[in-house]
C-alpha cells in the first residue's frame, strides 16, 4: 500500500456572499449574535480583575478617609494608622504626601480635627510613610515572630481602649494602637507584596526582563557541559596545529604567521573557557581550595562575572579596605551573589536618561566590624561627586535580601543621592 506525502488541506472555497462557511455541518448556523463580544467583554473583566495596581489608591484613599472622619471617631484613625504603614512599605512617596497634603487642609475645614489626637496621628503616621527612609522596612520587618503577635494583642486592646474609654487614657490608647497598627499593616504589606511580587514591581520594568534573566540562568546552566566540550576539541586541535606547524618545511616568516594565529586561538580559547567557569561556579564555594575563599576572591569573581555588563571602558572598579584578604568559606557564594547584584545596579547609575555614558569610578570597600564584614559599594562620577542612584527593582532585590539572611547577614539598597554609598552587605564573621 502506497500512502501519498502530502501535507496539502483542501480548505472550503469561500462564499461569493461574503459569509464565513462553517468547517463542520452540524454546528452551521447555531453561532449566536453577540458571540464576537463575549471575549472582548472576558478579556476587560481579566484587566479589571488583576487589581494589583490599584492596591496602593486604594490603601491611600483608606488613610485619607479613616483620617478625616477620625476627629469624630478616633478609633477610625487605628485602622487608618495601618493603612499609612502598608503605604510606607510600598515605597508610595507621593500618595504619601498627598494624603498628608489633603489631612494638613482639613484642619481648615474640619475645627474638631485640630483638639483631635487620632487626627494628629493618622496625620504623623502618613508623613512618616511618605519620608522615612526606606532602610528601616528591613529593620522592622526583621523583627521577631513573638513581635507580631504582641503587636496584634496591644492593637486589639487599644481599640477596645478608645471605643470605650475617655480622657487622656483614650489618648495614650489611640497612640499606642496607632503604632502597632501601622506596623501590623506594614507586615501584612510586606508579606502581600511577596505573594504576588506584581504589587512591588508595578509600573517599572515589570517582571517580565527578571523573570527572563532567571530562565535565561537556568537554561544556560544546562547548556555549560555542552560548551565546554567543543572548547576542548578546539584547545586539542589547536595544541596539534601547534606541533603541525612547527615540523612543516616553511619559511620563518610563514611559519611566525601560523604560531601567531594558533597563540591568538589558544588566548580566546581560554578566555572562553575562563568566562564557562565563572558560570559554572557561580554563587558556589566547591572550585576552590576553602583556604582561598576570601573577601577578595569572592568581589573578584563578581566583577569578572558583571565585566560584560560595562558598555564603555569609562567606569573603573577598585576594590580596597582591611578585611579583603579575611577567609569567608561558607558564605563565600552569597557574598558573590549579593556583589554581582549590587554591581548590576551600580554600572546603571553611570548611564545618563538619554542613554549618554558617564565616567566614574565604582569603589568596593570591605570593612572589619566587631561582629561583621561590612562591605560598601560607592559610586563616583569622575568629579568626585556620588553619581546618581539607581533603584534596584523589587523582586531581585527581595531575592537577594533572602540570600543575606540565610547567610546571617544583610543587604541594604542606599537612595541617597547626597553620598556615594549605594548599597552595604553585611556577613556574620567565622572567626568570633
Amino acid at each position: 500500500m502506497i500512502v501519498p506525502n502530502t501535507n496539502v488541506v483542501d480548505f472550503p472555497p469561500p462564499d461569493p456572499s461574503g459569509k464565513a462557511v462553517a468547517n463542520d455541518d452540524a454546528l452551521e448556523g447555531t453561532r449566536p449574535v453577540g458571540a464576537g463580544f463575549a471575549p472582548q467583554l472576558a478579556m476587560r473583566l481579566r484587566a479589571w480583575e488583576d487589581g494589583t495596581r490599584f492596591y496602593p489608591g486604594a490603601l491611600a484613599a483608606c488613610a485619607l478617609c479613616l483620617g478625616l472622619v477620625s476627629s469624630q471617631a478616633p478609633a477610625a484613625g487605628v485602622i487608618g494608622a495601618g493603612a499609612a504603614g502598608a503605604l510606607f512599605v510600598l515605597h508610595k512617596t507621593l500618595k504619601a504626601a498627598l494624603v498628608a497634603a489633603v489631612l494638613s487642609a482639613g484642619f481648615y475645614i474640619i475645627p474638631e480635627a485640630r483638639f483631635s489626637a487620632a487626627y494628629w496621628t493618622v496625620l504623623a503616621m502618613v508623613c512618616a510613610a511618605g519620608f522615612f527612609p526606606r532602610s528601616l522596612v528591613l529593620v522592622l520587618l526583621r523583627a521577631p515572630r513573638w513581635t507580631w503577635l504582641v503587636a496584634l494583642l496591644v492593637s486589639m486592646a487599644s481599640f477596645c481602649c478608645v471605643l470605650l474609654l475617655k480622657g487622656p487614657l483614650a489618648t495614650a490608647a489611640v497612640f499606642s494602637g496607632s503604632l502597632s497598627a501601622a506596623f501590623l499593616g506594614a507586615g501584612l504589606a510586606r508579606h502581600l507584596a511577596m505573594v504576588d511580587a506584581r504589587l512591588l514591581a508595578w509600573g517599572e520594568d515589570g517582571l517580565v526582563p527578571v523573570t527572563r534573566d532567571l530562565l535565561l540562568g537556568r537554561v544556560t546552566a544546562g547548556m555549560l557541559h555542552d560548551l565546554a566540550q567543543p572548547l576542548n576539541v578546539i584547545s586539542m586541535a589547536n595544541g596539534n596545529m601547534r606541533y603541525i606547524v612547527e615540523q612543516l618545511d616553511i619559511s620563518d616568516e610563514s611559519r611566525k604567521q601560523l604560531l601567531d594565529r594558533v597563540a591568538r586561538i589558544s588566548s580566546h580559547t581560554e578566555a572562553a573557557a575562563f568566562i564557562l567557569s565563572l558560570f559554572r561556579w557561580f554563587g558556589r564555594d566547591g572550585d576552590k581550595e576553602r583556604s582561598t575563599l576570601n573577601v577578595r576572591s569572592a568581589l573578584d569573581c563578581a566583577v569578572a562575572a558583571t565585566k560584560s555588563n560595562v558598555r564603555h571602558h569609562g567606569v573603573v572598579v577598585e576594590l580596597e579596605g582591611n578585611a579583603l584578604e579575611h577567609v569567608l568559606p561558607e558564605h563565600h557564594g552569597a557574598l558573590e551573589m549579593m556583589a554581582v547584584a549590587a554591581l548590576l545596579s551600580a554600572f546603571g547609575s553611570f548611564i545618563g536618561p538619554n542613554n549618554e555614558k558617564r565616567r566614574g569610578k565604582i569603589l568596593l570597600k570591605a570593612a572589619m566590624s566587631p561582629a561583621h564584614v561590612v562591605v560598601t559599594v560607592q559610586c563616583i562620577e569622575e568629579d568626585g561627586a556620588p553619581a546618581p542612584a539607581r533603584k534596584l527593582d523589587h523582586a531581585t532585590l527581595w531575592l537577594v535580601e533572602q540570600v543575606a539572611i540565610e547567610a546571617g547577614g544583610d543587604f541594604r539598597s542606599m537612595l541617597r543621592s547626597s553620598q556615594p554609598t549605594r548599597f552595604v552587605i553585611r556577613l556574620g564573621r567565622d572567626d568570633i
